[in-house]
C-alpha cells in the first residue's frame, strides 16, 4: 500500500517544492539566455547587413568617382590636342603646354597684339580644370604681371581675371546667351582684354582714375610693365 503524499514528511515536501522552484528558475534563465542569444544574433546580422550596405555604397561611390575622373581626363586630353592644333588660336599667338605633365593644369602663352600697350609681350595664363569638368568650367589666371584694370594684382588673388563670362562658366559650366562655351571661347574673351579696359569692374580704383583722367599715361604705364614683366626673348 502506497503512502498518501498528504501524510509524507513535511521536510520532504518542502525540499520538493524548493527543487521545483529551482527547476522553474533554471528554465526561466535558460529561456532568457536563449532570447538574449537570439537578440545578439539578430543585432550581429543587422550590423553585418549595415556594414555590407555601407561597403557596397562606398564601392559604388568610388566607382562613380573613378568613372567621372576617367571621363574628365579623356575629355581634357582631347580638348588639349584640339586647342594645340587650332589655327584660329594660333593666329592670335596662343601656344599650349602642360604644367607638371598634368592635363588638369595648362599653361597658355599669348603674344600681346600689335597696336596695343601690350604689343610683343609674352603673357602666360594658367588654366586649372576641376575634377567635375565640364559640369563646372576652368579657372584662368595671369601668371606674370600685366597693367590692366581687370586683372587682380593683390597677392592672395594675383592674376585673377574679372570677366563675367569666365566667372559664370567657372561656377556653372555655362554662359548666359551662349550655347557653346569652352577654353577656345574663353581665350578669345581674354585676348579681347588687350584692346579694352572694363571700367565697370576694375580691381584698382587708382588705376581706373588714371585711365579716365590721363589715358596716355595709363597706356605708357602698361607699355612699361609689358617691357618689364612680359619681355619677349
Amino acid at each position: 500500500m502506497m503512502n498518501n503524499p498528504m501524510f509524507m514528511n513535511p521536510n520532504m515536501n518542502q525540499n520538493m517544492m524548493n527543487m521545483m522552484k529551482m527547476n522553474m528558475m533554471m528554465n526561466n534563465m535558460n529561456n532568457m539566455n536563449m532570447q538574449n542569444m537570439n537578440n545578439m544574433n539578430n543585432m550581429n546580422m543587422n550590423n553585418m547587413n549595415n556594414i555590407n550596405m555601407n561597403m557596397m555604397q562606398n564601392n559604388m561611390n568610388n566607382n562613380m568617382g573613378m568613372n567621372q575622373k576617367n571621363s574628365t581626363l579623356t575629355r581634357l586630353k582631347k580638348e588639349y590636342a584640339l586647342c594645340s592644333a587650332d589655327n584660329e588660336l594660333s593666329l592670335i599667338g596662343c601656344s599650349f603646354a602642360l604644367i607638371d605633365n598634368n592635363y588638369y593644369k595648362w599653361k597658355v602663352t599669348i603674344i600681346g597684339p600689335k597696336g596695343t600697350p601690350y604689343e610683343n609681350g609674352l603673357f602666360f595664363i594658367q588654366i586649372i580644370f576641376p575634377e567635375d569638368y565640364p559640369q563646372k568650367g576652368a579657372e584662368f589666371r595671369f601668371i606674370n604681371q600685366i597693367y590692366h584694370l581687370n586683372v587682380d594684382l593683390k597677392k592672395k588673388s594675383f592674376g585673377h581675371i574679372c570677366l563675367t563670362s569666365l566667372n559664370e562658366w567657372r561656377t556653372t559650366g555655362k554662359v548666359s546667351g551662349k550655347s557653346c562655351y569652352g577654353v577656345k571661347q574663353a581665350l578669345f574673351d581674354i585676348f579681347y582684354l588687350f584692346f579694352t579696359q572694363g571700367v565697370e569692374s576694375p580691381y584698382s580704383e587708382e588705376m581706373k582714375e588714371l585711365y579716365q583722367s590721363n589715358p596716355k599715361q595709363f597706356e605708357e604705364n602698361a607699355r612699361q610693365w609689358t617691357k618689364k614683366y612680359a619681355k619677349m626673348g
